[in-house]
């Protein structure tokens, strides 16, 4: 009959010389017990990183200061990119009229090059005024009688926003400030304030927990929403104004929940109130928004 293999762990205290575990064991049952051990150890570290800050300090995570930064710079990068487009088309427009035998601007680049364009000028004499001209200041004039704002610009496009929910409530010391308080009743939906992409989805830390969408509208626009419960939408989703977006928290014991919400215009951060109100407002202050200025017109 072959003799199975045994190995005897042993724990003895030498200055005694006395025996304190003796552990007896075939090598099976060692393979087994370290695997075990293994296991143990890794799920109570994992359980900490999931649940805990420590993992912001593993290499590939970001902590939530520069994740807030990266996104920061995103939603410059996206104002900065749309203004330079906007400052471009204005450039061409004033050198086609300069230039009537230009190109047709559809036809050659979308944002051409100043020093590309062969302009020819006169030293002492003056352009005479084109139709073109002559049609834009007229169109101007006849829009000055009806504008009340002395700094809106010449060719201002105008968008809506809507309250992220019909009951909602601005805290009165948020009114005034860059970000919103909302109160909203445990459960309830909360709607996109206008039509965009959503291109952030992430956990907020420092807002008091929950979640953060930031959506990207149009005319360089951006808004985001905090302390958010279970969101509906994923980052690269196109949202439609008053579309739900997400829920508020409902697991806890707090009567009402309450939410954050932040809004830019290139790169300008807002004051929420003025352009989303409440349901004790009949109407935002500055219900048309002014794509130039970022505020608006009544």
């Amino acid at each position: 009959m072959k003799t199975k293999k045994r190995y005897t762990l042993i724990l003895e205290d030498g200055s005694r010389l006395e025996k304190i575990i003796q552990v007896s064991a075939s090598p099976i049952k060692y393979v087994i017990a370290c695997i075990i051990i293994s296991l143990f150890f890794m799920s109570i570290g994992a359980l900490i990183v999931g649940v805990t800050p420590a993992k912001n300090l593993l290499p590939g995570y970001l902590k939530d200061s520069e994740r807030a930064a990266t996104e920061e710079h995103h939603m410059r990068l996206d104002s900065l990119q749309h203004l330079y487009e906007t400052n471009a088309a204005y450039i061409s427009n004033i050198m086609a009229v300069l230039n009537p035998t230009m190109p047709n601007p559809d036809t050659i680049s979308k944002a051409p090059m100043v020093s590309q364009i062969d302009v020819p000028f006169s030293a002492d004499s003056i352009l005479p005024t084109s139709y073109e001209e002559r049609k834009f200041l007229s169109m101007m004039r006849e829009r000055e009688k009806y504008n009340i704002s002395v700094i809106a610009p010449l060719a201002a496009e105008s968008m809506m926003f809507m309250s992220v929910n019909e009951e909602s409530i601005v805290t009165n010391n948020t009114k005034d400030a860059v970000k919103a308080e909302i109160i909203l009743s445990k459960g309830s939906p909360v709607a996109a304030i206008a039509d965009g992409r959503v291109i952030a989805v992430s956990q907020s830390v420092r807002e008091g927990g929950g979640t953060a969408v930031t959506i990207q509208h149009q005319k360089g626009f951006l808004s985001r929403c905090n302390r958010l419960g279970t969101v509906l939408i994923e980052p690269g989703d196109m949202v439609t104004r008053g579309q739900i977006i997400a829920l508020t928290e409902s697991g806890n014991s707090r009567k009402n929940e309450i939410i954050t919400i932040e809004m830019w215009h290139n790169g300008n951060q807002l004051i929420p109130y003025d352009y989303l109100g409440d349901k004790n407002t009949s109407t935002p202050r500055y219900p048309i928004i002014d794509e130039e200025v970022g505020r608006g017109r009544l």
